[in-house]
């Protein structure tokens, strides 16, 4: 009797312990499911805008919208806005928000049916003309920012969901831009449907995935809200998702009603399928964290990798002297290589680039790119502000060496604006503001050279210094 006490013990023990398991592997694989949908859906936010500044800058697109010619703006903005970047709907805006021209599903559509997705368009457009991007258009427009402004969220177009970007259209070559704030506007709209669920199936292999705009998920199903920039719901992805414990219980079900009377055979097979299950996971959860924090493109970190390593280099850091430096990166002449040699040569080139930064670095540094052609360089364990100036000389002596993009060679520069902690900032924001404004001064004051942040306090005739007087001198006074 005892025996058989032990055994009923020993079974509910490792029936619950299994129950348990399973419940929260199959817990912990949904969380990281829906980690991944938050990241794809991310990066394809970020994708829209990134592929419709290629259509958004041009004298002759200018023209042509003044002009109302809609047959150039079909053939050369909604037909390939269509086919090469996958935009479902394009609507093209006069400076009083006027439609000029639209696209549906490849076609030339009524510029009047703009009209039905207005409403969901026009926020966007008030927070591209806010008085931040209205700085960040003239930024561009003053060759002192290389990135285009765009605002892109996802909202609801004739009840279906869209990932929507405005962006404002600025010439190419010509001088002559429209008045700050009355650009025509370039509305770009990517459908979230059938087409995108089996896009990000493919390449993260979802299981019977799709976009709703109601959580209309059976039991066995997940879904995750899709939100807009003002946090409510505007879409659903839904998914089958993986439950490795449940099916981990259907490999061993036979075995365990099988082997009930070998209680301790049982508990074996059990630990080992367990482990092996367990081993799963961790290879899982390491390439979902991967994922997370590098840029796909180049393999350098990203944002959040950023984030992460320099909120641990800013913890307990001895006040006065330097002991970490932040320097923020833009490469010079990058855009004329995208659009000379093409997307593909400029991918490359930023891959080359990482690479050469990389050789620079000691291990304890760390790369990221931010996007683009952005970097930033976390330089730990500095005793003065020179070793920053030093580090940033040797990445523009590297980056000066043509590359070699397909037999061409190529020569592009870098600016690189600089600041230290704690004597300048003791937090992330303020660290990563004051890098940026020495970035801004790096590029103002000339490009292909490297700015401290005029803030650091050093002796009279530091090197540093001296450097930053030279740079200050030769900044244009304000009127």
């Amino acid at each position: 009797m005892p025996v058989v006490v032990a055994i009923l013990t020993t079974i509910a023990t490792v029936t619950a312990f299994i129950a348990w398991s399973i419940s929260r592997t199959d817990a912990e694989a949904l969380a990281r499911q829906a980690t991944l949908v938050e990241r794809a859906m991310q990066d394809q936010i970020a994708a829209v805008p990134q592929r419709q500044a290629d259509l958004a800058i041009g004298d002759e697109a200018l023209t042509a919208i003044a002009s109302h010619d809609t047959n150039w703006l079909n053939d050369h903005v909604g037909a390939p806005a269509y086919e090469k970047h996958g935009q479902n709907r394009v609507y093209l805006l006069d400076a009083d928000t006027n439609p000029v021209y639209a696209m549906r599903d490849g076609d030339e559509a009524p510029a009047a049916s703009f009209g039905t997705v207005r409403a969901s368009v026009l926020p966007l457009i008030a927070q591209l003309h806010s008085p931040g991007n209205l700085a960040v258009i003239e930024a561009y427009n003053s060759f002192i920012r290389g990135q285009m402004p765009s605002v892109a969220d996802v909202a609801l177009l004739d009840d279906q969901p869209a990932i929507v970007s405005v962006m404002p259209m600025l010439p190419a070559m010509s001088m002559d831009f429209p008045q700050l704030g009355r650009e025509p506007v370039y509305v770009a709209a990517v459908l979230l449907d059938r087409q995108m669920a089996m896009a990000l199936s493919s390449q993260y292999l979802f299981t019977d995935a799709r976009f709703d705009i109601t959580p209309t998920n059976t039991g066995s199903e997940a879904a995750l809200a899709i939100r807009g920039m003002n946090g409510r719901p505007v879409a659903w992805f839904i998914w089958q998702p993986d439950r490795p414990g449940a099916r981990m219980l259907g490999d061993t079900l036979p075995a365990l009603l099988g082997a009930l009377a070998v209680a301790g055979t049982i508990i074996v097979l059990l630990m080992r399928n367990l482990q092996r299950a367990s081993d799963e996971l961790q290879a899982e959860r390491a390439e979902a964290q991967h994922r997370a924090l590098h840029d796909p493109l180049t393999g350098l970190g990203n944002r959040s990798l950023f984030e992460e390593r320099l909120a641990v280099a800013l913890q307990d850091l001895p006040r006065g002297k330097p002991g970490i430096a932040v320097l923020a990166l833009d490469l010079d002449r990058f855009k004329q290589v995208n659009d000379t040699l093409g997307h593909d040569a400029g991918d490359e080139l930023l891959r080359q680039v990482g690479a050469r930064i990389t050789a620079t670095l000691r291990a304890t540094d760390t790369l990221v790119r931010f996007g683009g052609d952005e970097f930033a360089i976390i330089q730990i364990g500095i005793n003065l502000h020179s070793d920053a100036g030093r580090l940033a000389q040797r990445v523009i002596d590297r980056l000066h060496t043509p590359f070699q993009l397909s037999g061409t060679p190529v020569e592009i520069g870098v600016s690189i604006g600089i600041a230290t902690a704690p004597d300048l900032a003791d937090n992330q924001a303020d660290l990563v503001k004051l890098a940026d404004e020495a970035l801004y001064l790096a590029k103002s004051g000339g490009r292909n050279r490297y700015c401290f942040n005029p803030e650091i306090v050093l002796p009279a005739g530091h090197p540093v210094q001296l450097n930053l007087a030279v740079q200050q001198a030769f900044q244009p006074r304000k009127a």
